[in-house]
């Protein structure tokens, strides 16, 4: 498989600081933005607004939408139809990655307008990426897609995500964690040498490294609403680190067999109520069990422990299933638009399978007794 180099690193500005929606008015005044589509959920505005500008106090038109919970090719459609019709500027995304990822498909499919990003969740680095992650209506995943578009502004009001729940960020953490397992077996075999593969395999490393080190401290102190020195750096990791693995490596960098037993498992209901990282967590092991990383696992162990992290089908609601049901799910991750086809081991079905059995016989075996 020919694999492609385009990097597309960052955001055209990033802001991280306390007070820094405060930046916001000004920011869309510099890009000549006069009404925007504000997009948000319910729980992500009330947790802003003690922080948010009156834009309209700046001679800036807001049209307030709420979002309907899932980035679907429908809800895209209904901003794309809002964009057009109200003439408006830009689309400014407030909320956790769904939110954010149908902001960034919407205004690049709308005429590439301006895309402004607050998150108000670390739970993964769609406040970072130039993709969107895209579901069914029902929570079905369906693929992802890639825009030539970057995000013109992100905005971290650190104290807004210290605020949001808790099992976001642990599944934030577990969702960069698999950025180095993901992408270190296609960055060792690249058949190029490029000092943007160097700095995306860096920042690989840095999404493991710094989250074993400090994400237990992390968690300890958001359940205490302490801005720690701590939380800070895990909270950064899991948006910026994360996100320059595949900003700067491209399709040497993408996931690949983790996230697609992600996509798969959402094939089954029973998994629709956990988080996005929780179910990439489940698929890091099953792909260290496809490359007999053992070690690796073993290493691993406590850290998942230590977060509520799954280890096998019954932490996932998945207790009981039939061969049949887990063949299944197997064949799901080997669909044709499966990440785990840019996985360098040439999985199959079988190989996905048999993955998935051995870490029920391994999770049995360090189960605590």
């Amino acid at each position: 498989m020919t694999l492609q180099l385009v990097s597309r690193i960052a955001p055209q500005e990033y802001v991280s600081e306390v007070c820094a929606y405060n930046r916001l008015a000004s920011a869309l005044k510099d890009r000549f933005i006069k009404r925007v589509l504000f997009l948000h959920g319910t729980k992500s505005m009330t947790k802003a607004v003690p922080f948010l500008p009156d834009l309209s106090e700046e001679g800036i038109e807001v049209v307030d939408v709420l979002f309907n919970g899932e980035c679907s090719n429908n809800e895209i459609e209904r901003m794309i139809d809002i964009l057009k019709n109200k003439q408006l500027d830009a689309i400014i995304g407030l909320g956790g990655g769904k939110v954010l990822d149908t902001a960034k498909a919407a205004g690049y499919k709308a005429g590439a307008v301006p895309v402004i990003l607050l998150p108000t969740m670390a739970s993964n680095c769609a406040a970072w990426s130039c993709l969107s992650v895209l579901y069914k209506d029902n929570g079905e995943c369906i693929g992802h897609e890639i825009y030539p578009q970057q995000t013109s502004l992100v905005l971290v009001e650190p104290r807004v995500i210290l605020d949001s729940p808790v099992d976001y960020f642990v599944a934030g953490v577990a969702d960069t964690i698999a950025k180095w397992y993901e992408s270190d077996l296609l960055l060792q075999q690249a058949d190029r040498k490029s000092i943007a593969l160097f700095f995306s395999r860096e920042a690989a490393r840095q999404c493991l490294e710094i989250p074993l080190a400090h994400a237990e401290k992390a968690i300890q102190d958001m359940k205490q609403g302490k801005l720690s020195e701590d939380w800070v750096q895990v909270m950064e990791t899991n948006i910026m680190a994360s996100g320059l693995v595949g900003g700067f490596g491209d399709e040497y960098a993408r996931a690949t067999a983790a996230h697609a037993v992600h996509d798969a498992l959402t094939i089954r209901p029973e998994t629709h109520h956990l988080l996005h990282g929780i179910k990439v967590s489940y698929g890091i092991l099953v792909e260290l069990m496809i490359e007999k990383k053992y070690e690796e696992m073993n290493r691993l162990l406590p850290f998942y422990r230590a977060l509520n992290l799954p280890l096998s089908l019954s932490d996932l609601s998945l207790s009981g299933l039939s061969n049949t049901e887990i063949r299944e799910i197997a064949v799901s991750a080997l669909k044709p638009t499966s990440l785990i086809h840019m996985h360098p081991m040439k999985c199959t079905v079988d190989t996905v399978y048999d993955a998935i059995i051995g870490l029920e016989e391994w999770a049995r075996q360090n189960s605590v007794k």
